[in-house]
């Protein structure tokens, strides 16, 4: 809370309330931005994961989950179920699937990330011409 004699008594314009709406929408995208980036980098590490088993497997035994369980099943059975499951091209393995799973999500990583840093420069940018009319008596804050 701010003492009386640190308050500015500035009238709030049409223009500055645009600029603090802006602000409010510009953050509340980067939370969801935020989210979406922790579940792809979730997804990413599960596809990572993935491929690793499938690359080092011996063709024995594998878990396949199908909805919240898991089934142990021959690898072979399971690199079938997910070719049909996923429409792969016969002649590409699972191992390249998830690799090109892998590139994909990395990509949409990336463009999270270029609308994450274009989101914080207009934040930054706001916040100085705000801060500069309103001084202490306006919270930009996270």
């Amino acid at each position: 809370m701010l003492r009386r004699e640190e308050e500015v008594d500035v009238e709030v314009r049409w223009e500055d309330q645009q600029q603090i709406n802006e602000f409010g929408r510009l953050n509340t995208r980067l939370n969801e931005l935020r989210g979406d980036t922790k579940a792809l980098k979730g997804e990413l590490d599960n596809l990572d994961d993935a491929t690793t088993e499938l690359m080092t497997g011996d063709g024995g035994k594998v878990n396949l989950q199908l909805g919240d369980a898991f089934v142990v099943v021959e690898e072979e059975f399971a690199t079938e179920y997910c070719e049909k499951k996923q429409s792969i091209a016969p002649a590409e393995s699972a191992t390249q699937y998830c690799e090109k799973k892998q590139e994909g999500v990395q990509a949409k990583l990336d463009a999270l990330s270029r609308e994450e840093d274009s989101i914080l420069k207009r934040q930054a940018e706001l916040k100085k011409i705000l801060y500069a009319r309103f001084g202490a008596s306006i919270n930009l804050e996270a």
